[in-house]
Parts: C-alpha cells; sequence; structure tokens
C-alpha cells in the first residue's frame, strides 16, 4: 500500500533513474513494451517526459507515466462542461500517453498516487493547460480513471476511449 511504503517511495525523471528497468512488468503488454524498448527514445526526441515510481528501500520500480503537449478543440469537450470565456477554437492540455503499475504492485493505489503527481506537476509548472487527457487502453481502466474525476469526451473516434479532468474553472 502506498501509505506503509511513503517514506521509501519517490518520482524520478527517467533521465535520473538509477534502477534497471527490466524487471518492469505490467499487466497490459503494450505498456510494458513501451517502458523496455521505446520511452528513452521518445525522451531523448523531446516528444515525451517520463517520471517513474521507485520504492528505493527495494530498489523497485513501482510504475511510470510519460506527459506531453497536447492541443484540442473545444468541440471535443462536451458543451455543458464549458464555461464561458474560451475564444479559441482550440485548448492547451496535457497528454498522459501512458501510465502503467508494475504487477506486484497492482490494486494499492499507486495509479491514483501516480495521477496525483501527474496533477501536482502539471499545475506547478510556468505552462498553461485547461485539461489533463488520458487513453484508456480497456473498460476496466476506463473505470478507473472516472473514479478519479475524469470525463469521457464526447464521441471522439481513435484506438482508445479518451478522458480528460479540468484543470481551470474554465472547463467543469
Amino acid at each position: 500500500m502506498v501509505s506503509e511504503n511513503l517514506p521509501y517511495l519517490g518520482i524520478l525523471p527517467l533521465e535520473n533513474l538509477k534502477i534497471e528497468r527490466n524487471t518492469f512488468s505490467c499487466p497490459v503488454k503494450i505498456l510494458e513494451d513501451y517502458f523496455h524498448r521505446y520511452v528513452s527514445q521518445d525522451v531523448k526526441k523531446g516528444l515525451t517526459k517520463c517520471f517513474v515510481l521507485i520504492n528505493s528501500q527495494q530498489s523497485r520500480i513501482i510504475g511510470y507515466y510519460t506527459l506531453s503537449a497536447l492541443s484540442i478543440p473545444i468541440s471535443d469537450i462536451p458543451q455543458e462542461r464549458i464555461n464561458k470565456g474560451i475564444p479559441y477554437p482550440n485548448i492547451p492540455a496535457v497528454l498522459i500517453g501512458r501510465l502503467a503499475v508494475d504487477m506486484d504492485f497492482q490494486h494499492q493505489g499507486y495509479g491514483k498516487f501516480l495521477i496525483a503527481d501527474a496533477i501536482h506537476k502539471i499545475k506547478n509548472t510556468p505552462i498553461g493547460a485547461a485539461v489533463l487527457v488520458v487513453e484508456a487502453k480497456n473498460d476496466s481502466i476506463v473505470s478507473f480513471y472516472e473514479r478519479l474525476g475524469f470525463i469521457e469526451f464526447k464521441e471522439l473516434k481513435g484506438t482508445y476511449r479518451k478522458l480528460f479532468y479540468p484543470l481551470t474553472k474554465l472547463i467543469k
């Protein structure tokens, strides 16, 4: 559980990670493969930032998430969620492109911990963003995000279901 391990938890940028990554295993194969094979390249190319949750006492990777910039059409947000005062056709957003928790740490609150850290980082950066966007890889993950306050976009086409979390008072 998160609370029991709190003194030993740390979230580091991938570039600062000193722990071997090949032991990380998660139930969603595409997220595991990305972490092992592609994330370093994407970080070096400036396509994403990756943050890794570790337990320093066990020298274990618990999970990770990636952040990148995004612009979304305001028309993709359900109309009832938009407050007046947005004069632009697109709004700035941040995408959690990937979020995964190791098999050994599933259902212990670490996913929620990673989301909270991402929101904290976004709100404390000097760049504007109206919403946080996630792509749910399956229906159980959609439920996880909805329990955390994420709202599904209206009828967006794509491989994965997309949800958003309001970061400002412009979107409710």
